[in-house]
C-alpha cells in the first residue's frame, strides 16, 4: 500500500467544508438497570462550528471522521474525530421563544427559511467524539499513533478523505466483511484475530444476528483451512443459515424426535421469510434438509452419559501425598514412592500435567511408575482403599483407553458432550456442527461438559486443530445472575473459562445476543471484538459502553441503523485498536439463494 501523504489527508470538498473547534469538554453519564445496578461512564465529545452548506451537511449525515489541526512538539498534527451528530443553525432561531406571538414565530420562521442560502446568518454544529489517535506528518508522511492529547479550541477541522479513513481503519490484505457506510469502501479485518480473540454480536430481535454470525462462520471457514466450528443453538437458526455448510457437516440434537423423523428437523428450524420468497417457496429448504437427514447427518446428543477426566501425574502425586499426611499404614511406603516418581520427573523431563496414559507410549517410564506403584500397593492392607485406589491406577497403565486420535466417529451414533469435544479435536469429523437443544438447562449442561472437556484436552496437547465455539442467545449460557439447579452455574464458569484461556490453546468463542446487560461482565470484558445493532434498552448500550471503554454518544447512533448495518469496534482484527466504524455487512442469504438454486438443478 502507497503511504498515505500529507496532501491526500483531508476532502474539504473543493473548499465548501470550513470549520473550527468550538467547545472541547468531559462529562459524566449515568443510568440505572434492573435491581438497582447502575452504571456511570465518561464522556469526552468536541463540538465543531462549521460554515453552512446544504451538501456538506448532508455528507455530514453520513458516518464521517474529522482531523483537528493539534500542532506536537513543533510539527503538524491532526486529532482524529468521529461525527456522532449534526445540527443546521439559523442566528434568529436562537431568538424564538414559545412566549412569542404566533404571528410574530411565523415571520421570524419565514426569516429563517429564506435565510438558509445566506451562510452568513447560519452554521452546522458538529457533535465528534476523539478516537484516541493522532494523525501525525512527519517529511509529509501520515502516521497514524495513539494519544491522549486534547484539541485547542478555535483550531481548524477538516473532513478525512477516503484514502486517509481507508489506511485508518482498513486492514491490508484483510478479510472484506462488508463496506464502510459513508464511503461505499470495502472494509476489511483480521479475522484469525475475531477467532482467537474472541467476538461478541450484539442486537436487537431481527438486526440479523444470526445471519451475521453466519457470514462470518462462512469467511472464517474460507480462511483458516483447518478450523472446526461448533455451534450450540436453542433457536434453530443455523442449520438452515449454513445449509451449503452442513452439505458435509453434521447435526447433534437433545430431541430423539428429530432423530427418527425428517419432518421433525423441517419442523425445529426457522426459515427468513426473505430467504423463502427469494428461492420461491418453502420446498428447496426442506428438500436440502431432507437430503441431510437422509446421510445420517443427525446424532443424539445423550445426556446421560457421563465421563472422567483424564488422569494426570499430578493425581497420582496428590493421592500418594494424601496417605502420607494421613499418618496411616503405608504413609512411609507412599513417601519412598513419591521420591521414586520425583526421581522419574527430573530424569525424563516430565510435569505434574502430563497425562498417565501418555507415559504408557514410552515403555520404560511405563514399566518403572508400575513397579513403583506394585511396591506400595504390596506395602498396604490388600482390602483397604489405598490398595484399591493404586490397583486402579496400576490397571489404568497396563491396559490404557484409546487416545482421541484413534478414535472414528461413527455415523447417526449417540455421543455426550465430552464425546463431541474429543470427535471436533479429531480430523475425520466435519468442520461444521450444529448442536440443537431448544431446552435451555439441557443447552447449558452440554455447553458446560464440551468446554469442561475440550479445554481439558486442549491444554494437555492431545490436539493442534483450531476450534471455534459459537454460543448463540448467549445470555442463556453466562446470565449475570446464575444457579445450580438450572445450570446457569456451570455454563457460565465454563465458558468465562472458554474466554479467559481460549486464545492460547487455538480455542476461539463467539457469543450472539440481544440482552448485554443480562451478561456475565467479566466474560464479556473477555471479547476483543463485537459487532452492535440496535440497542433500544439505554442501559444495554451503557454496559457496553462501560465495557469497551467507548463513548456514549456513538453508541446512540445504534438507533439510525438498518437491518444488516453495524457498528464494529475492535482490539486485535482491526487496523488500530478501539476505532468504532458503522458498515454494511454482507448479507448471508446471498450466498444461501446461490447454493439452494444449485442444488436444485443437480
Amino acid at each position: 500500500m502507497t503511504a498515505l501523504t500529507r496532501e491526500n489527508l483531508i476532502d474539504d470538498m473543493g473548499g465548501r467544508f470550513v470549520s473550527r473547534l468550538r467547545s472541547h469538554r468531559t462529562s459524566l453519564i449515568t443510568s440505572k438497570g434492573r435491581g438497582g445496578d447502575e452504571i456511570t461512564v465518561q464522556s469526552s465529545t468536541a463540538t465543531l462550528d462549521a460554515k453552512f452548506d446544504i451538501g456538506v451537511l448532508d455528507r455530514l449525515h453520513d458516518p464521517c471522521f474529522v482531523a483537528i489541526s493539534r500542532p506536537v512538539s513543533g510539527q503538524e498534527g491532526f486529532l482524529i474525530y468521529e461525527v456522532v451528530g449534526v445540527k443546521a443553525t439559523h442566528l434568529q432561531e436562537l431568538g424564538i421563544d414559545t412566549s412569542m406571538p404566533k404571528v410574530l414565530r411565523e415571520e421570524f420562521l419565514r426569516t429563517i427559511e429564506k435565510g438558509w442560502a445566506d451562510a452568513k446568518e447560519n452554521w452546522i454544529d458538529i457533535m465528534t467524539v476523539p478516537t484516541g489517535y493522532l494523525a501525525k506528518i512527519t517529511d509529509g508522511i501520515v502516521e497514524f499513533t495513539r494519544t491522549k492529547l486534547t484539541p485547542l479550541t478555535g483550531t481548524q477541522a477538516h473532513l478525512l478523505s477516503l484514502d486517509a479513513t481507508k489506511e485508518f481503519v482498513c486492514v491490508e490484505d484483510g478479510s472484506e466483511i462488508g463496506a464502510l457506510l459513508g464511503y461505499g469502501i470495502p472494509f476489511t479485518v483480521t479475522i484469525p484475530y475475531m477467532i482467537r480473540y474472541h467476538t461478541g454480536v450484539f442486537g436487537f430481535t431481527g438486526v440479523g444476528k444470526s445471519n451475521l454470525v453466519s457470514f462470518l462462520i462462512r469467511k472464517a471457514l474460507d480462511l483458516a483451512k483447518d478450523l472446526k466450528v461448533v455451534i450450540f443453538d436453542i433457536s434453530g437458526e443455523y442449520v438452515v443459515n449454513l445449509l451449503d455448510e452442513m452439505a458435509e457437516g453434521s447435526i447433534v440434537t437433545t430431541e430423539q424426535e428429530i432423530l427418527e423423523a425428517p419432518n421433525a428437523l423441517i419442523e425445529s428450524q426457522i426459515v427468513p421469510e426473505t430467504l423463502e420468497e427469494s428461492v420461491g417457496g418453502a420446498g428447496p429448504i426442506e428438500k436440502a434438509l431432507i437430503t441431510l437427514h437422509k446421510r445420517n447427518a443427525v446424532r443424539k446428543m445423550d445426556l446421560s452419559t457421563t465421563r472422567t477426566a483424564d488422569l494426570t501425574l499430578d493425581l497420582l502425586v496428590s493421592f500418594l501425598s494424601k496417605v502420607v499426611e494421613s499418618g496411616k499404614s503405608g504413609s512411609t511406603a507412599a513417601s519412598v514412592a513419591m521420591m521414586k516418581i520425583g526421581n522419574l520427573v527430573k530424569q525424563h523431563g516430565l510435569d505434574e500435567d502430563t497425562p498417565l496414559r501418555e507415559m504408557t507410549s514410552d515403555a520404560a517410564v511405563c514399566s518403572e511408575l508400575i513397579n513403583i506403584l506394585q511396591e506400595f500397593r504390596s506395602s498396604v492392607h490388600q482390602m483397604s482403599g489405598e490398595a484399591k485406589e493404586a490397583e486402579g491406577l496400576l490397571n489404568f497403565l497396563q491396559n490404557p483407553p484409546a487416545l482421541v486420535e484413534d478414535r472414528h466417529p461413527k455415523s447417526g451414533s449417540s455421543l455426550g458432550p465430552e464425546d463431541l469435544a474429543e470427535e471436533v479435536l479429531t480430523r475425520e469429523m466435519p468442520r461444521v456442527t450444529v448442536v440443537y437443544s431448544p431446552d435451555p438447562v439441557d443447552a447449558r449442561e452440554c455447553v458446560a461438559r464440551y468446554i469442561q472437556r475440550l479445554l481439558d484436552m486442549k491444554k494437555k496437547g492431545y490436539s493442534k486443530v483450531n476450534v471455534l465455539t459459537v454460543l448463540d442467545e448467549a445470555q442463556e449460557f453466562i446470565p449475570d445472575k446464575t444457579r445450580r439447579e438450572d445450570n446457569t452455574e456451570s455454563a457460565s464458569v465454563a465458558v468465562e473459562s472458554l474466554l479467559r484461556q481460549g486464545r492460547k490453546y487455538r480455542a476461539g468463542c463467539w457469543l450472539s445476543t440481544q440482552r448485554v446487560a443480562h451478561l456475565n461482565v467479566n466474560a464479556l470484558q473477555q471479547l476483543h471484538s463485537y459487532f452492535a445493532s440496535t440497542l433500544p434498552r439505554v442501559y444495554d448500550r451503557m454496559v457496553v459502553a462501560d465495557a469497551y471503554s467507548l463513548g456514549y454518544e456513538v453508541l446512540d447512533r445504534l438507533s439510525e441503523l438498518e437491518v444488516g448495518e453495524w457498528l464494529f469496534v475492535s482490539y486485535k482484527a482491526s487496523k488500530l485498536r478501539n476505532v468504532p466504524v458503522f458498515i454494511k455487512a454482507e448479507n448471508n442469504e446471498d450466498w444461501l439463494i446461490r447454493c439452494l438454486k444449485n442444488h436444485e438443478r443437480q
